[in-house]
């Protein structure tokens, strides 16, 4: 049908005007807003009851009986200015009568049936004047209080008035309260609810800094629950509560952690008319009336906690550092190191030392009876290092002294581990390598520790500042390894051990350089650095020199630089022709037998790494013809595998072993031990041993393949360990260094006796951070973990009946302790955790060299015990009330034995049946 053009046109304008007509009259804000801002209308008073609840635990895998309180009482809420303007502003007073404090009863055993119990508290002391919050769009702008006569009660009120930030639709917005700024969303359930949820939110700024360790896997795992539900009419919330569950669980056990639950619940009870109401046109003219008409000056405030340092030094109740090494003696002795016993005690120290001025610490470590144990005294001020612990070690030691050699290294050590060092503090470290010291020893392991404390502020905390004194300390580096001779091998490694710990790309050129360049030891140490510093730095060009390295095209190498650079290359993920060129080389006659083998043991531990790589190796067998026993069954005795450990909640526990051999004797071998969590490896410690010129074995070992050519069998009679721990690198230890030498250890039965190798205490874990509750409570996370390690070996050899034995032990003892606590004037609600265990690797190995080398190699796992300990206390403030309950559960650990290879169990069973 169609109409004449003009009567169109006037029935458009119609429409049009009466839809500007219905927007007109629409208010500014949307819909929801107002219908939020109906409830709560001026001259009615609204009274609820409120009670909020907090309980503290175990992890949801440990859920013993709790520990709690709670506080309810009467709230009215009205609001006294009824905005003309706008409706979706109000001034709401609300005002606590009638609070009671109870605590969890203990009696009943069964959770369904515990009661709260009244407690007399200091909750008699907080002020019965109301306070006043401004509601502006369903956000609570700011909080009006008179002075408060704690935080606790402060913080309360702010937990309250939080309750009443409300959206009534489906929307996402941001809101801020006790939580700090967080990301909530609104969903409607029916006309009457909605659920509200609140997760994402950034820290308030009035808490104090946190200490999180960068890598996960020594955090642990916070997780987090918020949710609401807000029931109403059509003028006020019947009921609503508000819910948040927080558990901590170390990444290690489940079992291991604590946890917290909190909940705001008010419900209504009464409305009442009210005819308290303000007549003003602007807020701040309400808040003026206000002030008059109560006769107070009130405190605009926004909702953010503030803190309450709730700490030892606060109830001056701080464990004097002199009792607490007395307490803990007798667990910090030399014959204690390695075990959980130690690992627990340095936890306990640790805490005393942070606690402790400088002087108090000087006493100590001066104290007579203090004298068997001030070694590990050291190692635990290197693992606290603060501004006082290091003073106080600073004016104790005497970098020139001879006799202070051990205590400065074992200072030194400790502190290298430290994850976040003070930039003060490497900076008075750095200005002693400056110094002219005459002590090789001390200089290398000062140098490494600074650059290692250095490398780790720059890459856990980066900034201009940090980064400028990494840079400064790799050219310090870089400019000292210049100046050292070139047949000065100890000076050369000793700033390649700097560059190795600083891992920065600056150095990876001069690296490449001694690698193809250098002799056999120092193009080692330098190829082992590049491999330290992981695929993220193996560019192109370090990729492009591996290959010459280990094909030898620019000039011969020595075996274990070779073996380095074929790691690294098949750990690149590598393509179609290296694999294929690599296999081929297999089977070339000129090579020697033995880094045939270990090139193989490499193959196939790329196979059981990298599924793709595997793949593709598998496809290069096939096209090319390569799958025969020529290339695929070498006769040597070196090996290269890894073996699980352990495999829990999510991590996986590797130990690497690498033996490379020449004539019958470990050329260069290590045993790793690694963390694999989220697809991320974690280095905790390698122990590797090294050995040249041992010739009368090397004339004893059977030669019936191709001799080796290179100058190995003419070099000086050497062996020596060296130790990576946390991915810092001690200085190496030398146990001999000359024919002479190793034949005065044979002769006089040196290592007969179990002989410490290294031993020290370090921190592995810190953890400080906040958890703000909605109730205005913060609950504060602190976690720590000690590692004491022992290792120790012994040797055995007789030129008689010529046969040997060794064992060597690496025992380390962990330790670790966490405390998630909720402090306020009123209670203090404690969960407190451990974890405390021991991992002991051992290696045996049993030779006879009667007419020919006979090997056998064992590394195994000891048996051991897992023990944790859940303990919850309760402590109200102003009565000798105390409430505590422990548990301990102790999970046995199986130990097991790492087979090696084929060869060496032949050996083995050929030693042992005899």
């Amino acid at each position: 049908m169609m109409f004449p053009t003009d009567w169109s046109a006037a029935r458009a304008f119609s429409l049009l005007s009466l839809l500007l007509l219905a927007l007109s009259s629409a208010p500014p804000c949307s819909a929801d807003v107002v219908d939020g801002g109906r409830l709560f209308p001026a001259g009615v008073r609204y009274e609820y009851e409120s009670t909020t609840t907090v309980l503290a635990g175990g992890s949801a895998d440990n859920r013993d009986p709790e520990v709690g309180h709670r506080v309810v009482g009467r709230l009215s809420v009205e609001n006294l200015w009824p905005a003309t303007d706008a409706a979706d502003e109000k001034l709401l007073r609300l005002h606590f009568k009638s609070l009671k404090f109870q605590t969890w009863s203990k009696k009943s055993k069964n959770d369904i049936n515990r009661q709260f119990i009244d407690r007399k508290s200091r909750i008699n002391r907080f002020s019965d004047q109301p306070f006043f919050a401004h509601w502006r769009n369903g956000h609570i702008e700011n909080l009006y209080a008179s002075s408060a006569n704690s935080l606790t009660e402060e913080n309360f009120k702010k937990g309250i008035a939080g309750l009443f930030q409300f959206q009534l639709s489906n929307q996402h917005t941001i809101e801020y309260s006790t939580l700090g700024k967080c990301n909530v969303t609104y969903e409607k359930i029916n006309e009457n609810s909605v659920s509200k949820r609140i997760d994402g939110c950034v820290l308030p700024t009035t808490l104090p800094p946190e200490i999180k360790h960068p890598d996960k896997i020594w955090q642990g795992t916070l997780r987090s629950k918020r949710e609401g539900l807000l029931i109403y009419n059509q003028e006020s919330f019947t009921d609503m509560s508000l819910e948040e569950n927080h558990e901590y669980r170390t990444s290690f056990m489940n079992e291991v952690g604590a946890s917290i639950s909190s909940k705001q619940h008010i419900e209504l009870k009464e409305t009442k008319q009210n005819g308290d109401i303000f007549k003003a046109n602007s807020f701040e003219e309400a808040i003026n009336q206000l002030e008059k008409q109560l006769k107070l000056k009130l405190e605009k405030q926004n909702l953010s906690p503030k803190h309450e340092a709730k700490n030892c030094k606060h109830y001056n109740s701080c464990n004097k550092f002199n009792d607490v090494v007395k307490k803990y003696h007798d667990s910090l002795l030399d014959s204690e190191l390695g075990k959980s016993k130690s690992a627990y005690a340095a936890i306990k120290v640790i805490d005393a030392i942070e606690n402790s001025d400088t002087e108090t610490i000087k006493k100590v470590l001066s104290d007579k009876k203090n004298k068997d144990i001030v070694i590990q005294l050291y190692d635990l001020l290197g693992a606290a290092l603060n501004e006082n612990s290091h003073k106080a070690s600073m004016e104790t030691l005497v970098f020139t002294d001879a006799k202070n050699v051990e205590q400065i290294e074992r200072y030194l050590w400790s502190a290298s581990i430290k994850f976040n060092p003070k930039i003060e503090i490497i900076k008075s470290l750095m200005s002693i390598t400056d110094e002219k010291l005459t002590n090789k020893k001390v200089m290398d392991t000062l140098f490494n520790t600074v650059t290692a404390m250095a490398s780790r502020l720059d890459r856990y905390n980066h900034t201009d500042t940090n980064a400028l004194l990494c840079g400064e300390l790799v050219i310090r580096t870089l400019e000292r390894l210049e100046k050292c001779k070139q047949d000065d091998d100890e000076c050369i490694l000793t700033y390649i051990r700097a560059l190795s710990n600083l891992k920065h790309p600056l150095s990876i050129e001069v690296l490449l350089s001694f690698a193809q360049h250098g002799n056999r030891m120092t193009s080692a140490y330098a190829m082992k650095t590049i491999k330290m510093f992981g695929p993220s730095l193996w560019n192109s060009r370090v990729l492009k020199y591996c290959n010459q390295i280990f094909f030898q095209l620019v000039k011969e190498q020595d075996s274990s630089t070779r073996v380095i650079a074929l790691a690294i290359l098949l750990e690149s993920d590598p393509d179609y022709d290296l694999l294929k060129h690599v296999v081929k080389w297999l089977a070339t006659p000129s090579e020697g037998y033995e880094i045939k083998q270990y090139a193989l043991e490499l193959l196939k531990e790329m196979a059981n790494q990298n599924e793709t790589s595997a793949r593709l190796l598998r496809t290069v067998l096939v096209r090319e013809k390569l799958n025969h026993y020529g290339n695929m069954a070498q006769r040597g005795l070196s090996s290269c595998f890894s073996r699980k450990f352990i495999n829990y909640n999510n991590i996986t526990g590797l130990v690497k072993n690498s033996q490379q051999i020449y004539s019958g004797v470990t050329k260069r071998g290590s045993v790793d031990i690694v963390l694999e969590h989220e697809n991320v490896k974690y280095d905790l410690c390698s122990f590797g041993m090294f050995t040249t010129g041992l010739g009368y074995f090397t004339s004893l070992y059977d030669d019936s393949g191709k001799k080796d050519t290179s100058d190995e069998a003419n070099l000086p009679a050497t062996a020596g360990l060296e130790l990576i721990v946390f991915g810092v690198h001690i200085r190496p230890f030398i146990m001999f260094s000359s024919q002479g030498q190793l034949m005065g250890h044979i002769w006089a039965g040196t290592g007969s006796d179990k002989t410490p190798i290294i031993q020290g205490i370090s921190q592995m874990i810190e953890h400080l951070e906040y958890v703000p509750l909605s109730n205005g409570i913060t609950a504060e996370l602190n976690v720590k973990g000690t590692l004491s390690l022992d290792i120790s070996g012994q040797i055995e050899m007789s030129l008689w009946n010529k046969n040997a034995q060794s064992i060597i032990e690496k025992n380390g003892g962990i330790s670790i302790q966490g405390s998630l606590k909720l402090d306020t004037d009123l209670v203090t609600d404690e969960v407190d955790f451990a974890l405390n265990t021991e991992g002991l690797l051992h290696m045996h190995s049993d030779a006879e060299f009667a007419t020919k080398i006979v090997l056998c190699m064992q590394i195994y796992f000891v048996d051991t015990n897992v023990t944790t300990t859940v303990r919850k206390n309760q402590k109200v403030h102003g009565l000798s009330y105390k409430s505590y309950t422990t548990t301990t559960r102790t999970h046995p650990v199986s130990g097991r034995t790492f087979a090696l290879n084929q060869m060496v169990n032949e050996f083995c069973n050929t030693i042992h049946s005899q």
